[in-house]
């Protein structure tokens, strides 16, 4: 855009110019008669061959008043142009800076848009919504979830892993609902954290306390979400995924062993060894059929 208003500047220069030279060009020297003529009493006599002794002809001093006078109104109209072209290249600038402005605040703006994704109604209905983020092609997306852990992951004492269920009064106790968010840069998703809704006027999602969750970050052990995304329904999958991971809880590799709102560890390492077969909880089928058993915390 800077360079149309050079262009526009250098034009209108160059027109003042011409304008200018257009105006000096005009000469009073270019002016010739063919002798001089008198007029009396409605009569006019043209004098052709009339010798008059002095040291300026008649001509020459009609042209020297004439040339002052031409001289006078030259000047006149070379100020009124350039007042006009003043004028507007004064208000070409502010134009100018105005656009600039604009285009400044544009840029500003759209820097930290992304392209909204297709979205639907389906889509909300399944948990899942969409907001611009804070910088160029970032999204923000927000999953609807259950907090539901229904298995333990204890160790024996040659380090084999068991995976078993939790009774059911526990289960119910720890089942809440839950916030998924999912950022995405362009076509990756860059993170998935766990949070729970606030409704106390806090300009950021408190973080959702579980056992493995140290107050910063979720530890997702060997569990690694998808790069690439390229619909809704990626990011929808992606969030399930996480969700099914957070219903297995590893005791060997605990970032936090009482969670607020929680039973701690040792209550649930105590009731899978006393459980009684009828608290086992039923096998719940979860959308997408992801049965991610293996992808739970892992001891580091």
């Amino acid at each position: 855009m800077s360079d149309i208003f050079s262009t526009f500047d250098t034009e209108v220069k160059s027109r003042h110019k011409e304008m200018l030279d257009e105006l000096e060009s005009i000469s009073v020297e270019d002016l010739k008669s063919e002798g001089v003529s008198l007029t009396f009493g409605g009569k006019t006599f043209k004098l052709t061959d009339l010798e008059i002794i002095e040291e300026d002809t008649v001509e020459e001093k009609l042209r020297k008043e004439f040339k002052e006078k031409l001289n006078s109104q030259q000047q006149r109209i070379r100020d009124k142009i350039n007042e006009k072209i003043n004028q507007l290249l004064i208000m070409h600038q502010n134009k100018q800076q105005e656009l600039d402005r604009k285009e400044k605040a544009m840029k500003k703006k759209y820097s930290s848009v992304a392209m909204m994704p297709e979205i639907t109604e389906n889509h909300m209905l399944r948990g899942l919504s969409v907001v611009k983020g804070n910088t160029m092609d970032e999204l923000l997306w927000v999953y609807r979830g259950v907090y539901n852990p229904r298995f333990l992951i204890v160790y024996d004492n040659y380090n084999n892993k068991q995976r078993k269920p939790l009774p059911s009064r526990l289960v119910n106790r720890m089942k809440k609902p839950i916030l998924l968010l999912l950022k995405t840069k362009g076509n990756k998703i860059t993170s998935v954290n766990t949070h729970v809704s606030a409704n106390n006027g806090n300009r950021t999602l408190p973080r959702l306390q579980h056992y493995h969750q140290t107050g910063s970050s979720d530890c997702w052990g060997s569990w690694k979400h998808q790069e690439d995304w390229n619909t809704p329904d990626d990011i929808l999958q992606c969030a399930k995924d996480a969700e099914a991971v957070l219903e297995t809880i590893n005791s060997g590799s605990y970032a936090n062993r009482g969670p607020a709102g929680l039973p701690r560890t040792s209550t649930l390492e105590k009731a899978v060894k006393d459980i009684n077969p009828d608290e086992v909880p039923t096998t719940v089928e979860r959308e997408g059929g992801n049965d991610l058993e293996d992808d739970v915390w892992q001891t580091v």
